[in-house]
């Protein structure tokens, strides 16, 4: 297996997660997701992440230039990545646009892939915020990283989904504060894995 296989690996079992996930093909309340599938997430984690490790077989090449690598860190990457995935899936299952699923990964996640193969060590923590919010977000290696940085961005994505099908406008405000408050934290936990992400993966390379 190559790095490229490695990450393709990684896409296939991020497909073979969303579908065994509780995720509706409707838009559901915020309550849903930060609820049912937020706890369903965090009842497989333990076993899921045990799978995961299970794929991993990499070697990293000195030799790959460090000039000039801007944002393409692997926890800005990993960011970019789940969130193709998840928007191919729901292409596929939501949209029933198969099409336009395939053309999403071939021309979108596989440049992704590429840049994640040949990647060097950087700086993820470009994107944290200055906040006093607080996140219990954790990860002891690469694979609980992934993980949490794959969920993470599917509960946002869930999360968000409704406020496109409604009159924001309408909502009541208890509604709005409901959004407010979860999105801050949400998004937070979401910035200390992308640099768990890139901390971790190197720590693993090199092993």
């Amino acid at each position: 297996m190559n790095n490229v296989d490695y990450f393709i690996s990684l896409a296939n079992y991020a497909k073979g997660l969303l579908g065994r996930l509780p995720v509706e093909r409707t838009p559901q309340p915020l309550d849903y997701a930060v609820g049912l599938l937020y706890d369903r997430i965090k009842e497989i984690q333990v076993e899921e992440v045990e799978d995961l490790r299970k794929l991993w077989l990499m070697q990293y090449n000195p030799n790959v230039s460090k000039e000039g690598i801007g944002l393409n860190t692997i926890g800005m990457l990993t960011d970019r990545f789940t969130i193709l995935l998840i928007k191919e899936w729901c292409l596929r299952n939501k949209s029933n646009n198969s099409q336009k699923a395939d053309d999403l990964f071939e021309r979108q996640t596989m440049d992704i892939i590429q840049c994640l193969a040949n990647s060097v060590p950087g700086n993820s923590a470009i994107n944290s915020k200055i906040t006093n919010i607080k996140t219990d977000a954790h990860a002891k290696d690469w694979e609980e990283a992934f993980f949490g940085m794959l969920t993470i961005n599917l509960v946002l994505w869930e999360s968000q989904e409704v406020l496109y099908i409604k009159d924001i406008s309408s909502l009541p405000a208890e509604e709005l504060r409901a959004y407010i408050h979860w999105f801050a934290h949400g998004n937070m936990e979401r910035n200390v894995l992308m640099e768990l992400c890139e901390v971790r993966y190197w720590e693993k390379m090199n092993e």
